[in-house]
């Protein structure tokens, strides 16, 4: 995601405070849009800005309310600019104003995120812009393992019941892990009854297991889910050289320089969408009973990760022999 106003690039990486951040670009780039359309039409692509007239403004109004906005009949607004500036507001204080309370915002649940390309500002004509020295290559990163634990915590373990929104990506995904499990075991097929599967949640290392499989070759993990690839593929950090890395075990601290970069001082820091509520000691027991051969398959897989953001593996794995056995079982 690349903001040419601001000169800043962002990757995001699901799991590293994702809708905090997703949400502050897209609120700068809407803020873009707001201000080009009043002050500076020469910066709208004219021909794809003629879409928007055909906007149905209501029927965006009642999928803010459906995702949990709070608007009331008398506030509706009639006009496309005032429908970004409420907009705006949900996406900074996860409400149209004060007076009406709502539940965080997830604008990557709602259709009309995806209409407002149809009226964008022109984009960089020279890729190479964003390596000039002007230029934020922003990232946040998690510990791998603390990340991962998360994916598989919100993801796999959370029932499809339980969501506050369907997911069915992921209810395939622990249904395949479980069927993969039963055959294993070598039940017969007669016996794997349609929804034999159904309300099983995975354990751990059986999730590991399924993710791990294809990781030996490049192509294997680029074709990962993005919950769960490495943030040396997902976000090609070799290539594109970050200037600035941001820690999600610092949250605050590299957000708040990061606004500051942005020239954005009037985001609510206090609105920090999803957090988990787990601690370190909790993603820890998730490794406990892990065997060794799948912390080195891991280990591998993330490797680049560890080196390039200065994570330790013994952060989260306390087994002084570790990395001995690694070198033997031929996983690193």
């Amino acid at each position: 995601m690349v903001l040419k106003s601001r000169s800043l690039m962002y990757c995001p990486v699901p799991k590293v405070a994702t809708k905090t951040l997703l949400n502050f670009m897209l609120y700068m780039h809407v803020n873009d849009i707001i201000d080009n359309l009043e002050h500076n039409w020469t910066n709208i692509d004219a021909g794809r800005a003629q879409v928007e007239k055909r906007i149905n403004i209501g029927s965006y109004v009642h999928e803010l309310r459906q995702h949990g906005i709070a608007i009331p009949k008398t506030e509706e607004p009639k006009s496309l600019a005032a429908f970004l500036r409420m907009y705006l507001n949900a996406l900074r204080f996860g409400s149209i104003n004060e007076t009406h309370s709502s539940r965080s915002l997830n604008p990557w649940r709602l259709s009309f995120t995806f209409a407002f390309p149809y009226l964008r500002l022109r984009g960089l004509h020279n890729l190479a812009d964003i390596f000039s020295p002007s230029f934020t290559r922003a990232i946040f990163v998690r510990h791998p393992f603390e990340r991962l634990a998360s994916a598989y915590k919100e993801r796999i373990a959370t029932l499809k019941k339980d969501r506050i929104q369907p997911e069915p990506e992921y209810d395939a995904i622990r249904d395949a892990i479980c069927r993969k499990r039963m055959w294993s075991r070598r039940i017969q097929k007669p016996l794997l009854k349609k929804d034999s599967c159904k309300g099983s949640v995975p354990s751990f290392e059986d999730f590991v297991r399924y993710i791990l499989i294809g990781t030996h070759t490049s192509t294997g993990i680029t074709r990962m889910d993005y919950h769960w690839q490495p943030y040396s593929s997902i976000c090609q950090a070799c290539k594109f050289k970050y200037n600035f890395i941001g820690k999600y075990e610092m949250f605050n601290d590299h957000f708040n320089s990061l606004r500051e970069i942005a020239n954005l001082s009037d985001w609510n820091i206090e609105k920090r969408n999803g957090p988990s509520g787990l601690t370190t000691y909790d993603y820890q027991k998730f490794y406990s009973e892990l065997p060794d051969d799948l912390i080195c398959q891991l280990i591998r897989l993330y490797d680049q990760d560890f080196r390039l953001f200065k994570y330790r593996v013994d952060d989260y794995i306390n087994r002084p022999t570790l990395l001995e056995n690694c070198n033997q079982l031929k996983t690193l």
